[in-house]
């Protein structure tokens, strides 16, 4: 059910990019380690073809996939088939979640690649946190903009790029292929705090697999990630931030 730190984690979703199902297994690795032995329950929200989810249904947990695209909805399904836990899903937005789900229905809720997207940031946690059980677990990723500088230097070989990104207030997200307004751990961790909920890890999720050159072997590369994962200043300048706290 659960393995140790260290250790590769997950199922590939076949039509995301290397990159993409890297996140979603380095997530799962950084998720577990907080988890109690057995299956969990867990509500994955804004969770579109299940990526962050089905690494947590192949290690046997009980996973919800919430999100408003009912065709991603449809592969998540297909995609959980034949693995060790069970997946489940719901058409909804996330500020549905508080009117779809009674309180203590769910171990854990992920939020993950979600507020960078919003206003309220804390209206939103709140939301998606209230049908946790007392004391359950809160996962939040987002890009890091402390990325964007190194990226566009070290990868990209434009300084004067990197210099205008360096404290710029916006973060590259991929998923738009856009910048945003940046959000960062130390934001989302106050945010956290004013509901009453304690971090219990900060991690770092792609410390280096963006800057190595093509073809380097995946294996070796992730296992080299999970070793990164939570270390400074490693974790600093990753591609994403991870929080995972417990809640009131």
């Amino acid at each position: 059910m659960r393995p140790t730190a260290g250790t590769k984690v997950g199922v590939d979703t076949r039509r995301e990019s290397p990159l993409a199902r890297l996140r979603h297994r380095l997530a799962c690795a950084n998720l577990v380690r907080h988890l109690p032995p057995g299956p969990s329950r867990v509500l994955d929200v804004a969770g579109g073809t299940g990526g962050d989810a089905l690494p947590l249904v192949a290690l046997g947990h009980e996973v919800t996939v919430l999100d408003p695209a009912g065709a991603l909805l449809e592969c998540a399904l297909r995609d959980g088939e034949g693995l060790a836990g069970t997946v489940h899903v719901a058409q909804a937005a996330a500020e549905d979640v508080p009117h779809l789900f009674a309180g203590g229905s769910f171990d854990v809720v992920l939020c993950h690649g979600l507020l960078h997207h919003v206003d309220d940031r804390a209206a939103l946690l709140r939301a998606v946190a209230a049908p946790l059980v007392a004391g359950g677990l809160v996962s939040v990723v987002g890009p890091n903009p402390d990325a964007d500088p190194l990226l566009a230097a070290v990868r990209g070989g434009d300084p004067r790029r990197a210099l205008a990104l360096v404290g710029s207030g916006r973060v590259w997200v991929d998923a738009v292929a856009a910048a945003l307004p940046a959000c960062t751990a130390e934001q989302v961790r106050a945010d956290l705090a004013g509901l009453g909920a304690r971090v219990l890890g900060h991690y770092g999720i792609r410390c280096v697999a963006d800057l190595v050159a093509d073809g380097t072997d995946p294996d070796d590369l992730e296992a080299l990630e999970l070793a990164l994962a939570d270390r400074l200043p490693h974790l600093l300048t990753a591609r994403f931030f991870h929080l995972v706290a417990r809640a009131a």
